[in-house]
């Protein structure tokens, strides 16, 4: 049995990391809403740094040699990761290059 290779463990805990961080966001946007907080370092964690991360890490992990003995959920988890952060990448690209054009109104 060989150990797995240290830039693959190192980007699938980096993935895995993200995206527990991305997920433990979710009940601090809600205790944030329930309080009357800012949301801002939140929204600012999650969009921009976590969810990247995930993606490009995930996407990484995916590009590398898996090991003969390697667990099945690590694929899948990175493949759900991959999707699900790349999902959210894309409507974060629409809505900034929406916003750019002016596509969205101002305040009434």
């Amino acid at each position: 049995m060989s150990a797995p290779l240290p830039i693959r463990l190192l980007v699938r805990t980096v993935f895995i990391g993200a995206a527990v961080v991305v997920v433990a966001c979710i009940p601090w946007v809600l205790a944030t809403e329930a309080f009357g907080w800012s949301q801002r370092p939140v929204h600012l964690l999650q969009s921009f740094i976590a969810i990247p991360a995930a993606f490009v890490s995930s996407v990484t992990f995916l590009f590398l040699r898996a090991p003969e003995e390697a667990p099945k959920w690590e694929r899948r988890a990175a493949w759900a990761v991959c999707v699900l952060s790349g999902a959210w990448l894309a409507m974060l690209l629409w809505v900034c290059v929406a916003l750019a054009r002016g596509m969205f109104p101002g305040p009434a």
